[in-house]
């Protein structure tokens, strides 16, 4: 599906990514100017109109298509994750400087607060992804040569 986002009549996003799409909607359906002045966001699906809303300082609006499945916090703590490793760094040595910096956490907690498996998942906060991001980046400043392989 091709993803157009408008904000009067401009792009705000043109993409085939879900999160990509959600990211730009957003940003259109809180955009302060357009809220203030009586602006209208758009979202077109492969060139049909979908949604066109007013935006809303600060509040936006959801994303209007329910079958989609919205961004959530699990997306993002999956994303961290993959940026971890990209890094170098493992759930292990992840899990372990969450540990050591006051959030006792194991590499399946990680796991599970970034996928849903037989029905089942670990609740997660906007707080936790915050302290993993920041024991990743920890991790990486605390090896030899400022974290450069």
């Amino acid at each position: 599906m091709k993803y157009r986002i408008l904000l009067d009549d401009e792009p705000v996003g043109a993409t085939y990514w879900l999160p990509v799409a959600q990211a730009a909607w957003d940003r259109a359906t809180r955009h302060r100017d357009a809220a203030q002045h009586g602006g209208e966001a758009v979202l077109l699906i492969d060139g049909h109109v979908v949604a066109a809303v007013q935006p809303r300082t600060l509040d936006g609006h959801p994303w209007p298509v329910r079958e989609d499945r919205v961004t959530d916090l699990r997306a993002v703590a999956k994303a961290a994750l993959a940026l971890a490793r990209a890094a170098g760094v493992s759930p292990q040595m992840l899990a372990q400087a969450m540990s050591d910096n006051g959030l006792p956490t194991t590499p399946a907690r990680l796991k599970n607060i970034s996928t849903t498996e037989h029905g089942r998942r670990s609740a997660t906060s906007p707080a936790e992804i915050v302290a993993m991001c920041y024991a990743g980046v920890s991790v990486i400043k605390n090896r030899p040569n400022g974290g450069v392989q």
